[in-house]
């Protein structure tokens, strides 16, 4: 735990310094998707913010929104992401990923990956939900096949986890 108030401290104030900072679609989406590399999901580079990161991410979310409303039109607004390529083009480039999949685990990382980059504010939430929705299925039916076929101990290896135990706790 660290070592200030939750809601108010240091850190949140440093990061709204910074994203106070962020006057342009294109650095706000480059910031957001570094951000949600570095600091969220399993795949996170970093667990440094994990008391604060879903505030963050939420304050980072809400300046590109504000943003994008700014910049696009009403019609883009539904139809491009804010990386400046078509939301349908996003779409089909990741439903195609997944469908070439065979492997759970890749297909895990193809899901997380693509909520990385394209969760909204980024993607048009019409557009990200249709994606997320088919992603989610794809990688269930991907999940479930031989479900049992390995054993615990064999998917945790091919997972990379590292299992801590505490000595004598009780």
């Amino acid at each position: 735990m660290p070592n200030y108030k939750i809601h108010q401290n240091p850190v949140r104030s440093e990061w709204a310094e910074e994203i106070a900072a962020l006057k342009s679609v294109k650095d706000a989406t480059a910031f957001i998707q570094d951000f949600r590399k570095k600091y969220t999901t399993p795949l996170r580079t970093s667990y440094e913010l994990d008391v604060d990161y879903l505030f963050i991410e939420a304050k980072i979310e809400e300046c590109l929104s504000v943003l994008k409303a700014s910049a696009f039109s009403n019609e883009d607004l539904f139809s491009k992401a804010t990386t400046g390529e078509l939301a349908q083009t996003v779409a089909e480039t990741w439903m195609k990923k997944m469908d070439a999949e065979k492997d759970k685990i890749a297909a895990e990382k193809i899901m997380i990956q693509f909520r990385q980059l394209y969760k909204p504010p980024v993607l048009p939430v019409n557009v990200f939900l249709k994606v997320d929705t088919y992603l989610g299925s794809r990688l269930m039916e991907i999940r479930n096949t031989n479900y049992y076929d390995e054993s615990l101990v064999e998917l945790r290896k091919r997972r990379g986890v590292k299992v801590l135990k505490l000595d004598s706790a009780a």
